[in-house]
This record gives structure tokens, C-alpha cells and sequence, in this order.
């Protein structure tokens, strides 16, 4: 296998990398849900850009020390095509890195985490088959009872993926339930503020903000029959069916599973109980399959009082999401455009060009190519630091690529077009503002004409 692009990951000092072929998104860490009796590996369910997946400890799946989730480096990536239901918990992301064929030493193993190493500097980096360590945690093999004619055999848990399909499993009262993943939103922790709502069924505890959304919240333990109790591990599912949105206090959370369709029965035309869609059979357990009958009857029966959310309608006309590569330049937050971005490299010794603009800090070389190397610490009237080390990004223009030294790459979003504000500068250098963690972070977007950096200001 070729590998043409790796992200570097450090842990302490040691540099890993992953084929960036693999990689969707990095991201700050969100809440994460843990979950009872999954592998050590897994730390839990986060939502990610509307969905649910699983995450991985990449330090754990290395065999070292957990990664704290915590700490202001920490960040999560997300994976591509088959393990796209999959995230990593990291502790810190530097860098993308285009790998020079002979600076790369492949080796010859076939069951081993690391498949090759790449010499960087005075660094080596140690690049890592994620398919193989993921695929450590799933070869593991459990027999699971599949039901023919009402009778039971063992058998090997080796349906085809395409048969399968993956759900929610949660406690009620001492019972199992469970609920395809894709219906999901997010899972919240319970310890968020309520507003009661006086005169509402029994089964709603009230309405919650959500994003600048009022969420209705419903108990879905009295819609089910059971007592509520409080705890730490109580849980709010938050449901989407149409414009709808709705929120379902739960016990627990107990795991995120595949099932093939031989381990799911239909209750059929006989079921009594409209509640319960069919009977998922888990090795010795049976869980029971909330149907869609039964939240669309919740949302009907609360009509009244549940808002519709227009916004958040996930369709065919869904507004397109925006990516952006953010950066932070003195103690504020900017961004490029994705598609402006060529790539993110180290600091590199630059050369200075004699009567050039006052914008240009000098050229760079980069693998043969010459690239300008602007300043929009000096675009921006902004203090030049000397202590910080600095990354270059690499960005597109009609007249070839420039790079801008900045303090530090924070993240790279995709971000919701409901969360940019149009708001051209005088200078005709930013188009918009970004507002993250519900306005309490603005980030300052440039336009596209990135030309327009290199000029002095007014």
C-alpha cells in the first residue's frame, strides 16, 4: 500500500501518523456518552455533524495511556468510508504531512499496528493501519443465537454488513430497548435545565434550548410503563421525524450494536402492544425494538406544544455545509475557506525578497515549488510573535499558491450556513462571522480573494 498523505498525532513525544485518505473531519471534543460492557478501547457515543458515532481512544488502541478528553489539545477525528461510524479520541493533531517516497520505510508486516515509518526532520513518525487495530476490537467473536421456526442454534456471528444494521441500546427500568442509530440526533446528559410546562401530558418534563432550538422533552419511561428514576447515568435521546424535534429521558445508555435482520422478529399484525415494533435477539437477552408508531404517536399526542424546527429538516434541500480551516492569529480566531487550503506545513526558514511589498515576509520552497509567504500578522496590525511555533497554510490563488504564518490551526469545521453572519468588513477582507459554542466564539472569515491579503492596507 502507497501512502501518499499521513496527519501527524502526538502523545507526549512520540509523533504517530494516519493516511489522511481515511480522515473526514477534526474536531473539538464533544460530550461523550460512555457505555456499559463495551470493549476498553471505547470511550463512548459523541453526536458529530448530525449523527452519532462511536469513539475510539487511539491511545488505547496503541496500547498506551488513555487520552484524557480534557485537555485543550484534545481533539476528535472522524473516518471515511466503512468506518465512517467511527471516531478518534487523540491528544493532539499538528499537522498534515505529503510523504516524499524516500523518506518512507515500508515494513514487511501483516499483524502489526505500525506498517511503516517515515523520517521527518529529526522526527520519526510512526504510521499506523488503522484497519488493523480497529479490526483487533471487531474480530472478536461472539456466538449469538439466531431463531428458526422458534427453535435455537448457535451460531457464528459472521453475517455479510451489508445484513446488518446498527441501533441504540438503552435501559428502562430493568429492560432492554433499542432504536436504530440513524433515527438519532444526539444523546445529551440529563444534568441540563428544564423549563416544566404546565398543562402537558404527563409524560412531558418540559421544554430545554438546544442550539438556539426549543427541544420538548418527554419521559419516554411513563410513556412505557415504568417509574422514573433519577441518576448520573440518565440520558436525553434527542429524535428527529420531519420538522419535528423531541427529546426521550432515559435510565441508560448500555450500548451502540450491530444486528443482522436474522436477529430481529416482527411482531406482526398480532403485536397487542403498538409500542413495540419487534424483538431483537442478543445471545440469551431479548430487546425490545421501539417502533416508529410509537414516537410518531408521542409527537402527535404533544402536538400542541412540540415547535417545528424548519432549519434542522435533514433533506435534499438541507442547506450545504461550509468548511473552514480556523486558525488563530494573536488572541483571535480567523478562517479560510476549505477550498481556499492547499495544505498546513511546520515552520520553515523563509527567505526575504528585496523590494518586495511590506506584506510579503519573503519565499519558501516547497518540494521544488517557490510560494510567497505573506504576513496578515502586519494586514492586520497584529503583534508578530517570536515564541510561538508557528504553521504555514498553504492557500490557492490565481497566480499560483501563498502561504500566511499563523499562531496555531484550531480546527477544521464544517460549519452550518445557520451559523455564519454576513458582515463584509470596510476593508473588504472578511465576508462573514462564524458563531460557535452558541456566541460565545467568533471567528472572523476571510473572502476568497486571497490575493487581496498581500495588499496594504488603506
Amino acid at each position: 500500500m502507497r501512502i501518499e498523505e499521513i496527519l501527524i498525532i502526538r502523545h507526549n513525544e512520540v509523533s504517530f501518523g494516519i493516511s489522511t485518505a481515511l480522515i473526514g473531519q477534526i474536531l473539538r471534543v464533544p460530550d461523550i456518552t460512555s457505555l456499559a460492557l463495551s470493549p476498553y478501547e471505547v470511550r463512548g457515543l459523541c453526536a458529530v455533524g448530525g449523527g452519532i458515532v462511536t469513539l475510539l481512544d487511539f491511545n488505547l488502541l496503541l496500547g498506551l495511556d488513555p487520552c484524557s478528553g480534557l485537555d485543550q489539545g484534545n481533539r476528535v477525528i472522524t473516518l471515511n468510508n466503512e468506518m465512517s461510524a467511527l471516531a478518534l479520541l487523540v491528544d493532539e493533531v499538528t499537522v498534515s504531512l505529503t510523504i516524499e517516497q524516500d523518506k518512507i520505510e515500508y515494513l514487511d508486516v501483516t499483524d502489526d499496528a505500525i506498517i511503516a515509518i517515515v523520517h521527518h526532520e529529526d522526527t520519526l513518525i510512526q504510521v499506523v493501519s488503522l484497519e488493523y487495530v480497529i479490526g483487533a476490537i471487531r474480530s472478536v467473536k461472539v456466538s449469538a443465537q439466531a431463531v428458526v421456526e422458534k427453535s435455537s442454534y448457535e451460531a457464528e456471528s459472521s453475517v455479510k454488513a451489508e445484513d446488518k444494521s446498527r441501533y441504540l441500546v438503552f435501559k428502562m427500568g430493568s429492560e432492554e430497548y433499542a432504536l436504530p442509530i440513524d433515527e438519532l440526533r444526539e444523546i445529551l446528559n440529563a444534568d441540563v435545565t428544564i423549563t416544566a410546562m404546565a398543562g402537558s401530558n404527563d409524560e412531558i418534563i418540559g421544554m430545554m434550548s438546544l442550539r438556539e432550538e426549543l427541544v420538548v422533552i418527554a419521559d419516554l419511561r411513563l410513556f412505557y410503563g415504568f417509574e422514573p428514576k433519577s441518576g448520573e447515568k440518565n440520558r436525553i435521546m434527542i429524535i428527529q421525524m420531519g420538522n419535528k424535534t423531541l427529546g426521550l429521558m432515559i435510565d441508560e445508555i448500555v450500548d451502540i450494536h450491530e444486528f443482522s435482520k436474522g436477529d430481529l422478529d416482527s411482531l406482526g399484525t398480532s403485536n397487542d402492544d403498538k409500542r413495540i415494533g419487534g424483538v431483537i435477539h442478543n445471545g440469551e437477552k431479548l430487546i425490545s425494538l421501539i417502533s416508529n408508531s410509537a414516537i410518531a404517536s408521542l409527537l402527535e399526542r404533544n402536538s400542541d406544544i412540540i415547535v417545528s424546527n424548519d432549519v434542522t429538516v435533514v433533506g435534499e434541500d438541507t442547506a450545504e455545509l461550509v468548511e473552514v480551516v480556523i486558525f488563530k492569529l494573536g488572541n483571535e480566531e480567523y478562517a479560510f475557506s476549505i477550498e481556499e487550503v492547499a495544505e498546513i506545513i511546520d515552520m520553515t526558514p523563509v527567505t526575504p525578497v528585496a523590494n518586495a511589498s511590506e506584506m510579503v515576509d519573503g519565499i519558501i520552497n516547497i518540494r521544488g515549488q517557490i510560494v510567497t509567504i505573506g504576513s496578515l500578522h502586519k494586514r492586520l496590525g497584529i503583534k508578530i510573535p517570536t515564541d510561538v511555533d508557528q504553521k504555514i497554510i498553504i492557500c490557492h490563488a490565481p497566480k499560483g499558491r501563498i502561504g500566511f504564518f499563523v499562531n496555531t490551526v484550531s480546527d477544521v469545521l464544517s460549519i452550518d450556513p445557520a451559523q455564519m453572519r454576513d458582515e463584509e468588513s470596510a476593508d473588504g477582507l472578511f465576508s462573514n462571522v462564524i458563531h460557535l459554542d452558541e456566541g460565545k466564539r467568533l471567528v472572523l472569515l476571510f473572502n476568497r480573494n486571497i490575493s487581496q491579503l498581500l495588499e496594504s492596507a488603506a
